[in-house]
C-alpha cells in the first residue's frame, strides 16, 4: 500500500472508482496472465509509471488518473509487478524517500543533492 499522502487522497475519489470500473470493465481479464497464455480475472489496476515517484501534486494527478498509465492485473500479477519495481518492503520505501528528497532539491534549488 502506497503511503504517499496524495495517492491516499486521490485513490479514495468517485473519479478513481469510475476509472477503475472502466478499466477492469474493459479487461475483464489479468492483462500480464494473457500475455504468458494464462486466464485470470483482473482484480486490481496498476500505475505504470507509480504516482509517489512524482514530485508535484499536478503531475502524481496526470499519472493517477491517466487511462494509458493503467493496467488491469490479478492481485498475485499485482504484487509481482510491485517487486519487479523494487517498491515491496521497508527498503524500497526508504528508497522512494531518498529520490523524492532529491528531486525536490533539484526542482526548487536548481542543483543536484549531495549524497
Amino acid at each position: 500500500m502506497a503511503k504517499d499522502k496524495d495517492y491516499r487522497q486521490m485513490i479514495h475519489t468517485a473519479r478513481w472508482a469510475a476509472l477503475r470500473r472502466s478499466v477492469l470493465s474493459a479487461h475483464p481479464l489479468c492483462e500480464r496472465c494473457l500475455e504468458q497464455d494464462r486466464t485470470e480475472a483482473a482484480t486490481e489496476v496498476h500505475h505504470i509509471c507509480p504516482v509517489e515517484d512524482a514530485v508535484a501534486y499536478a503531475d502524481k494527478r496526470r499519472r493517477m488518473f491517466d487511462p494509458s498509465n493503467l493496467r488491469a492485473l490479478c492481485h498475485n500479477c499485482h504484487v509481482e509487478a510491485h517487486k519487479a519495481l523494487g517498491r515491496a518492503g521497508k527498503a524500497a520505501a526508504i528508497r522512494r524517500n531518498e529520490e523524492q528528497t532529491r528531486q525536490v532539491i533539484e526542482r526548487f534549488f536548481g542543483k543536484r543533492a549531495e549524497t
